[in-house]
């Protein structure tokens, strides 16, 4: 097959490696595989030398009822209904809401299937009128729609359409696989995210800061970068915390430090499929993590592999930090537990399914 994936770039993100390294699978399985990218930036995943990387060099504009907007996003959608036709691409998948309504614009009347996703929480995750009428819009005109979890599907029908398909989050970090579980764990609690409103990551600080005598040996580190980078320093600053908590910005090795970390935290209020919590999950870090829509509840048996905490509740957040740091035995439970999703959610079983869905279109 030729396949191509419209996303509006790859920088470090959860489309984003999931864009790489499905493109990857594909070109090592003899498809040919074209990633366009709105932007004009390198990928921070590796790329396999066979998938080539389209860049059209400018920024997205969000479709709206504004005629600004909507002459902009015609002027886009053009381009890249010129490159699908030129390459006879046989599918495009928009690896995003907004890069949905491009795909099925920009395929209409051609011989390429167009592949809608929805990749975060479609209730809460930019759900303004506008864009939740055109969400639904143009999820009718798809030839293909797939979605990470059930209750996403939900949003769209009641009941999934035969175009229509569910499958989560791949394990696509590839460092994941070779890294055991360490014997001894260091005194760390680890997040990873854009360091935006979503992630909620002040009230993961609060959360810290309020256990912080009782673990006085722990050290706190976030990964990312965003947005609230200053007031979230201004915030460890007030609590005194600068020599415990640190912010170090994105790195692709993260996985590394986390892998030894005694515990992981997800303290969003609304996902997707988190890709940070299921590397986590995969390598055996016992997991806390918000019962925000939608990914967690899929992933997290409560106390089985991982706790659940109510959104937006610091002290919640606290008492399961200390619960698995005080308890041993919840941990290693916990972290055993967690570590059958490298089978469930492998980057073979997961992108073997994504063909079978693409071949059926």
């Amino acid at each position: 097959m030729k396949i191509g994936f419209l996303i509006s770039d790859l920088n470090a993100g959860g489309a984003e490696r999931a864009t790489s390294s499905l493109a990857n699978y594909f070109s090592q399985h003899g498809h040919e595989v074209e990633i366009i990218t709105f932007k004009d930036v390198d990928s921070f995943y590796p790329l396999n030398d066979k998938v080539e990387h389209l860049r059209l060099g400018f920024d997205e504009i969000a479709l709206s009822l504004s005629l600004k907007r909507i002459f902009g996003a015609l002027k886009r959608m053009l381009k890249i209904r010129s490159f699908i036709k030129k390459r006879k691409l046989d599918v495009l998948i928009g690896m995003s809401f907004s890069m949905t309504w491009y795909t099925v614009l920009a395929t209409k009347l051609t011989k390429t299937k167009s592949i809608g996703t929805e990749r975060n929480n479609p209730y809460k995750y930019k759900a303004t009128k506008i864009n939740s009428f055109l969400r639904r819009f143009f999820y009718k005109f798809c030839d293909g729609y797939v979605f990470q979890t059930k209750k996403a599907s939900r949003f769209f029908t009641d009941k999934l359409k035969k175009r229509d398909v569910i499958i989560p989050n791949a394990i696509f970090n590839e460092t994941v696989y070779s890294l055991n579980v360490p014997a001894q764990r260091e005194k760390l609690i680890c997040a990873v995210g854009r360091l935006n409103k979503q992630k909620r990551f002040d009230i993961l600080i609060d959360a810290f800061a309020s256990i912080a005598d009782k673990i006085p040996e722990h050290r706190m580190v976030i990964f990312g970068e965003g947005e609230l980078r200053t007031e979230l320093e201004e915030k460890i600053a007030s609590l005194s915390l600068e020599g415990r908590i640190s912010l170090p910005g994105t790195d692709s090795q993260a996985v590394k430090v986390v892998n030894r970390a005694d515990v992981f935290v997800l303290s969003s209020d609304l996902e997707g499929m988190p890709n940070v919590l299921m590397e986590a999950m995969a390598m055996g870090v016992p997991c806390v993590s918000t019962r925000c829509d939608m990914g967690p509840e899929e992933l997290i048996e409560n106390e089985k592999n991982g706790i659940l905490v109510e959104v937006g509740n610091t002290g919640q957040i606290a008492q399961a930090i200390l619960n698995i740091i005080e308890n041993p035995a919840l941990a290693d439970k916990l972290s055993a537990n967690a570590r059958e999703l490298l089978k469930t959610h492998s980057i073979e079983a997961i992108s073997e399914k994504w063909l079978v869905f693409l071949q059926s279109i």
